[in-house]
């Protein structure tokens, strides 16, 4: 019996979802930046082209699918912390006037978007992603027995890989990447 709350039929279409918001995305970069005219049937082809193209890598619709939820929640979390700033009394040419220079809000966005996108990467990709750990370092990390990760393969190519993509090595980036935001955004004028 089908029922409202039946979402099995969506399943078949849930490529058309990503596809759609690719098409959006790129015709409205073409119409806003006017790089190839303001022709809009030729914004239109290449918008869908590019859509379209998408489909030959079906890891690329699995990522879209799995950023734009978060986007979404990003995007409503916006609204409402600014509704709640306007019922503060602030007023809206102040809010605009505030978000029309890149100002920490901006770079907190980007950061928040970038963690969105490398999550999606991590999860549709996996292990394909560290294309030097061995069978036995992933199925233990996977299984969570890793009592920690040997750098020393013998292989300089591995040994190499093993130490870029360590969580020591990682976790040291990030930190950096924080730290410098932190210093560039604290010595503003």
């Amino acid at each position: 019996m089908a029922t409202f709350l039946d979402v099995g039929l969506v399943q078949h279409f849930s490529v058309i979802f990503p596809i759609l918001l690719v098409f959006v995305i790129v015709f409205a970069l073409l119409e806003k930046s006017q790089m190839l005219g303001n022709n809009k049937g030729l914004h239109s082809l290449i918008a869908l082209s590019v859509a379209l193209m998408m489909l030959f890598v079906p890891g690329v619709v699995k990522v879209i699918s799995l950023m734009a939820p978060w986007f979404v929640l990003m995007f409503l979390l916006v609204i409402f912390f600014m509704v709640l700033i306007m019922s503060s009394g602030t007023k809206w040419d102040n809010i605009a006037s505030y978000m029309s220079e890149w100002n920490t809000p901006h770079w907190f966005f980007l950061i928040i978007g970038l963690i969105i996108f490398i999550g999606a990467l991590a999860s549709v990709y996996g292990t394909s992603m560290l294309p030097y750990s061995s069978e036995d370092q992933v199925n233990a990390s996977a299984t969570g027995t890793a009592q920690g990760t040997s750098t020393d393969t013998g292989n300089f190519n591995q040994n190499v890989g093993r130490v870029i993509f360590h969580p020591a090595t990682l976790g040291m980036v990030f930190l950096f990447m924080v730290g410098s935001l932190t210093i560039r955004l604290l010595t503003k004028n």
